[in-house]
């Protein structure tokens, strides 16, 4: 009796499981196995796939253009997360020390969230035009001569990198600002009978707190880094001189302008590895440092 019970349980589990795990394998799993599939064929979509087994990885890394990709890629990445991190832990500090208009202003810093990447980088688009852009007519009131932000091989990523920052902002800084309602008032109480200033108990007892979100923040963030697109399609079109072309924006020419499906596929799953080997690398680091 006890045994038919489990088996009644297990099958119900299986069944309220199943239309999640179908949508999962439908748009996740099976793709996956499909570009890693196409990865050692050539495939164009006009004719079927034909196995050349390593040829394209081989290809891929003799091309210098994917290095200079992946330069990008991992720029990007880091600078925006590097930066972004301490900005986002700097505003969700002086949100929760009751910023005035604190609901209202969360709001307005959060709003670049809602809107989607293309919509924000149009916008941006606007904003560094050297011509009719607020930002040079400023810089041009100041004294300063026009700056071709994302026509200029120094100033297009970095550009990029604030544009995506901004956006994010919000998000992450909920999360932070979460975190930071959730230290024990009681510690900070303590410290500041104890002559702690503001700082202080930030340092000794708020950062230590909240460290593990912070982590989760920066490496959430990274990770999504690494497959930046929108951005560099639509301000710079991977120019000027792929200063700001990233891995997926060759995933997609190689796929949509080359239609060389299987190259595409041969870069998706070498990006899939670089986003396994950051977060093994993550979680041995972080696991090596709660040990100590």
């Amino acid at each position: 009796m006890r045994d038919d019970m489990l088996r009644r349980k297990r099958l119900a589990g299986g069944l309220l499981v199943t239309p999640a795990f179908t949508v999962i394998a439908i748009t996740s799993i099976i793709p996956l196995l499909l570009s890693f599939y196409f990865s050692f064929t050539h495939y164009t979509l006009l004719t079927a796939p034909e196995w050349v087994g390593l040829r394209n990885y081989v290809s891929i890394l003799r091309d210098p253009v994917f290095y200079e990709a992946l330069k990008n890629t991992l720029a990007f990445a880091v600078s925006q997360v590097g930066i972004g991190l301490v900005v986002v832990v700097l505003v969700a500090v002086l949100f929760n020390g009751h910023l005035y208009g604190g609901p209202v202003m969360r709001t307005i810093v959060y709003l670049p969230q809602a809107a989607s990447y293309v919509v924000v980088a149009l916008v941006w688009n606007l904003l560094l035009d050297p011509a009719v852009g607020p930002i040079n007519a400023a810089l041009s009131r100041w004294g300063f001569a026009p700056i071709y932000f994302l026509s200029d091989p120094l100033w297009a990523m970095p550009s990029i990198v604030i544009m995506s920052m901004w956006r994010n902002l919000g998000y992450f800084m909920i999360i932070v600002l979460a975190a930071l309602k959730s230290v024990p008032s009681e510690l900070l109480e303590a410290a500041k009978m104890d002559g702690a200033n503001a700082v202080q108990r930030f340092w000794t007892i708020s950062l230590p707190t909240i460290r593990g979100v912070v982590t989760f923040v920066g490496i959430t963030w990274f990770l999504g880094a690494l497959q930046m697109f929108t951005q560099s399609y639509v301000m710079t079109n991977g120019g000027p001189v792929n200063a700001t072309r990233t891995i997926v924006y060759l995933m997609y020419d190689a796929a949509f302008t080359d239609l060389d499906i299987g190259r595409a596929c041969a870069m998706a799953v070498m990006l899939f590895l670089l986003v396994v080997i950051f977060s093994l690398a993550f979680r041995l680091i972080f696991r090596a440092k709660e040990e100590a």
